[in-house]
């Protein structure tokens, strides 16, 4: 991830989004969103060219399978408990916070509340890393949040079609959760057995440039194959990469095959990454929020409080052994980003009220990038006072 974040800072140098952060004091990412907001503003007609589609079935794959790539297993294993904890009853609790407090202070019927709710539920990976990208952070501190940001995503848009379709059928909430638990169970059983299946083919390569064209055919087609049997596509993609990352990197695999993949990866996360907040500025209308600043206010309120819940109550109950810094830091790092995007684009168009609930996760996902985004710097080198700039 550090050279996944190392490489979308260059893309962003590349397009002249980095000389503008560092004379704005912005992060690349917001800069980038800031640059697609002025292009959206000035030609209109981009819009309706960034859909759902472009995003989940072209951006998505490759960003968080070389995200996924680069995580280190041990650790992951060993934070393996709290990784499920915020990727599942995170993800289900601030869906739940945001759908009551949206239907209380806003009047929207708590069916359709919790469709934002689940849209925003889960952090963005791209989102995240590209604004930490530049600090160094304690290593298990790192890989907990991006793992989560990993995961969750693959939950949250699990939630999201759920939600979507109690919001227009008469499905109950106890099937809504039976459905939930067997595409989450369902999706990580196969991405292992994807990630399995990979690594042979790729170590059966004898050329990393046939592995490298092999690894992004094989990708993207799991990708859409898993998405089009129902399962969650994101999850089986993030299961699947870190599988695939350990399986070669521990075991017989050619050394210079795998660092290939990673130059390969790297580079088209380079170009994925910054096509990603490019996206996200120049599809939304700003003047469009206008009228929902209060809703959107709740929003970010909810979401925020949500996050606070299940960050902080768990870790003064547990009483974790982890400095409260770790705490801060995983709490302002809940950044909403090409994922919430996504989803917002892809509601159905009968829907009822779906311009209204587009406008509000539009709005939490801009204010949350921008917010937290320009301020998360600040807060890692507040909470953690050993951290530095990369």
């Amino acid at each position: 991830m550090d050279r996944w974040a190392a490489r979308g800072a260059r893309a962003c140098a590349r397009c002249g989004a980095a000389d503008i952060a560092r004379r704005a004091f912005l992060p690349e990412s917001v800069a980038l969103v800031a640059i697609g907001l002025v292009v959206g503003l000035l030609i209109p007609s981009v819009r309706p060219l960034i859909s759902a589609d472009l995003v989940l079935l072209v951006l998505v794959p490759g960003l968080v399978f070389d995200a996924a790539f680069d995580l280190d297993w041990p650790t992951v294993r060993r934070l393996l408990p709290a990784l499920v904890g915020l990727a599942v009853p995170g993800v289900l609790i601030t869906a739940l916070v945001v759908a009551l407090l949206l239907s209380a202070a806003v009047g929207i019927p708590l069916a359709l509340a919790f469709v934002v709710g689940a849209i925003v539920s889960a952090t963005d990976p791209i989102a995240v890393v590209a604004t930490l990208e530049r600090l160094r952070m304690p290593h298990a501190l790192r890989t907990l949040i991006e793992g989560e940001s990993l995961l969750n995503d693959g939950t949250g848009l699990a939630l999201v079609a759920i939600a979507v379709s109690a919001a227009t059928t008469s499905l109950g909430a106890g099937d809504a959760a039976m459905i939930f638990a067997i595409s989450i169970t369902a999706s990580a059983v196969a991405g292992f057995a994807v990630g399995r299946l990979g690594a042979s083919l790729l170590t059966s390569a004898r050329r990393g440039t046939v592995a490298a064209i092999v690894s992004v055919l094989y990708v993207y087609g799991c990708y859409a194959a898993a998405a089009a049997l129902g399962l969650s596509g994101v999850l089986v993609t993030v299961v699947a990469a870190i599988t695939m990352g350990n399986v070669l990197r521990v075991g017989s695999a050619d050394r210079a095959m795998t660092a290939h993949l990673d130059r390969i990866w790297g580079g088209l996360a380079l170009l994925l990454s910054a096509l990603a907040f490019l996206a996200i500025g120049a599809a939304i209308d700003v003047a469009s929020l206008s009228g929902e600043l209060r809703a959107i206010a709740v929003g970010v309120f909810a979401v925020v409080l949500a996050r606070a819940l299940f960050v902080y109550v768990p870790y003064v109950f547990i009483r974790s052994r982890a400095p409260i810094g770790w705490a801060h830091v995983m709490f302002w790092s809940g950044l909403r980003g090409a994922i919430a995007f996504a989803a917002t684009l892809a509601l159905p168009a009968d829907l009822p009220q779906r311009q209204l609930l587009q406008n509000i996760s539009f709005g939490i996902v801009l204010v949350t990038l921008i917010v937290q985004g320009m301020t998360a710097p600040l807060v890692v080198r507040a909470a953690l006072p050993n951290a530095t700039e990369t």
